[in-house]
């Protein structure tokens, strides 16, 4: 079984990584540190006896993310399990948020993911089976004005999740958005908030591993996982 998990070097992508792992998937693992993915890779293989292979991608640099995708499709015919969990954050209002900064987050936060799915979605149908899993925000639910263009992302992301989901029903493919609030992950590091509040990674990652063990004519097509603390 194999099983692409996208920013997979650290926080929620690493948990991912570790129970696909434990659940005897072979990972494809995706991050742009060179570095802290072989520490990784080495890690996983010696807590498990799973075979991981790594890819070096920069996903708000299309042309990276195009020579990719042609690395993958050409070295993994079938996937089992997508996790699209690439994602990137950045403030900004309308007064300030600017082109460039629109398009860096939609091609981390959008464009990597469709190209990725898009370069299995012929591979998904034919074995009519699989899971995908993009990783949404809770911001499609509650619109941030300081955070224009994440969110304008995150519906984009969500836009296609939708379709995706359509597309693929007839196909025997599941396919969720998690939608989250705040996670405690590393991103945090070094920010004064209160992360014992916030979602937990395992909360996710059990989630996505309940969907993976769920009957087969179910799908979760979202799941919104909130603090019970609503202000995060």
């Amino acid at each position: 079984m194999n099983a692409i998990v996208t920013g997979a070097s650290r926080g929620l992508g690493l948990a991912i990584a570790r129970m696909l792992a434990l659940r005897g998937f072979n990972l494809f693992l995706i991050a742009k540190n060179e570095e802290t993915l072989q520490k990784i890779k080495s890690q996983i293989e010696s807590d498990f006896d799973n075979k991981v292979t790594t890819f070096l991608c920069d996903f708000s640099d299309v042309t990276a993310t195009d020579a990719l995708v042609k690395k993958l499709t050409s070295s993994i015919s079938s996937v089992d399990v997508l996790v699209n969990n690439v994602g990137a954050f950045e403030m900004g209002s309308f007064s300030d948020v600017s082109n460039k900064q629109v398009e860096k987050l939609f091609n981390i936060n959008f464009s990597a993911t469709f190209k990725i799915t898009q370069g299995y979605l012929d591979s998904f149908k034919k074995n009519k089976a699989g899971l995908i899993f993009n990783i949404g925000s809770i911001v499609t639910e509650f619109p941030r004005k300081d955070l224009v263009a994440y969110t304008i992302s995150k519906f984009a992301l969500q836009g296609y999740t939708k379709m995706l989901c359509d597309e693929l029903k007839d196909h025997g493919v599941k396919v969720t958005e998690i939608i989250p609030g705040s996670i405690n992950t590393t991103s945090w590091d070094g920010i004064d908030a209160p992360k014992e509040k916030f979602i937990q990674t395992k909360d996710i990652v059990d989630t996505i591993d309940m969907v993976i063990n769920s009957s087969k004519g179910v799908n979760f097509e979202q799941i919104i996982i909130r603090p019970t603390n609503r202000n995060f």
